[in-house]
């Protein structure tokens, strides 16, 4: 377990805090899920009458807790109708309400890909867990914010593209993509109309966060900087990010 997340300082005592908490309060007054029978905390507030303010270092460690299923964001709909009646008397609808899950089905492996203190890519994300643990992990974290998820078989002309010219910048793939793509991203959160720069850097960062957790390595494709590129190599500046193709196997796109 710790050998999967040694690297992400905070996350251990994060998950120790949590655990000690629920631990802490009184039988007569725990909340747990009638479904599972599992207890529900609320993080943002420890034995005090008004919210404590859930700071960005603990968010990023909340995602991380829901990404490895340690937790599970609850839905407000989930909870009691009297929980319910007092947030909303108290027009507090923003509470930081968790289920906590059995450890022993917890998915640990999922935090080795993660870059030490790199924020989260919802695309890159949604593609090595899943859409709904995606969902959950950007829930409320990040308001007034649209996220664009991807489907798998829509980036495999990506594949297809730098097979062909074996070498491309990722300027040069982002505008292929965007020009080329049929199936179109789905939305999650706010609908933004971004521009084509916009829509270009969202491309490029998800490219960028895909190649950190290791998606591109089932088409043998990876990003390097060009003065790396031994075969290939393009008549561009050297610091420019470029993708290639690294000890191909078995194409999987077609």
């Amino acid at each position: 377990m710790e050998n999967s997340f040694k690297h992400i300082s905070g996350l251990k005592k994060t998950i120790l805090d949590i655990n000690k908490r629920a631990n802490a309060i009184p039988e007569s007054k725990r909340v747990y899920n009638l479904k599972t029978g599992n207890n529900l905390i609320r993080f943002d507030n420890l034995n005090s009458s008004k919210p404590i303010r859930v700071t960005e270092r603990e968010k990023y460690l909340l995602q991380l807790l829901i990404i490895s299923k340690c937790i599970r964001r609850i839905d407000y709909y989930e909870i009691s109708p009297e929980l319910r009646k007092r947030y909303a008397d108290n027009n507090d609808f923003r509470a930081y309400i968790y289920e906590i899950l059995d450890i022993e089905n917890s998915r640990f492996d999922r935090l080795r890909a993660i870059k030490k203190d790199r924020p989260l890519n919802y695309s890159a994300l949604c593609l090595m867990t899943d859409v709904k643990t995606g969902n959950e992990a950007f829930k409320r974290f990040t308001v007034n914010k649209g996220f664009y998820y991807f489907r798998p078989d829509s980036l495999e002309v990506i594949a297809n593209y730098v097979w062909k010219y074996h070498t491309v910048t990722l300027t040069d793939l982002a505008n292929f993509y965007l020009d080329h793509i049929t199936i179109r991203p789905s939305v999650y959160g706010k609908i933004e109309v971004l521009t084509r720069d916009d829509q270009l850097t969202y491309i490029i960062d998800m490219l960028k966060a895909l190649n950190e957790l290791g998606w591109w390595k089932q088409y043998d494709l990876t990003i390097k900087k060009n003065a790396n590129v031994r075969r290939n190599k393009l008549n561009v500046h050297g610091n420019t990010l470029v993708f290639i193709e690294e000890k191909r196997t078995i194409k999987k796109a077609v």
